[in-house]
């Protein structure tokens, strides 16, 4: 089962994730924003880095 969650900034989507993770046996948080991070840091000096990694193209 995947459960998404998706909300504003500041709604509360990590403490919910945490929470969910320590109720239910077996779950995992992949937060796509350690994701985008990870990708700007390998993009660093490319030509194409992004400021931002939502603007990179799929």
């Amino acid at each position: 089962m995947i459960v998404w969650l998706n909300g504003a900034f500041g709604s509360g989507r990590k403490t919910l994730a945490a929470v969910l993770c320590r109720t239910l046996p077996g779950a995992v948080v992949a937060d796509p924003e350690a994701i985008g991070d990870l990708l700007r840091a390998t993009l660093a000096h490319h030509d194409l880095r992004p400021r931002d990694y939502q603007e990179l193209p799929l």
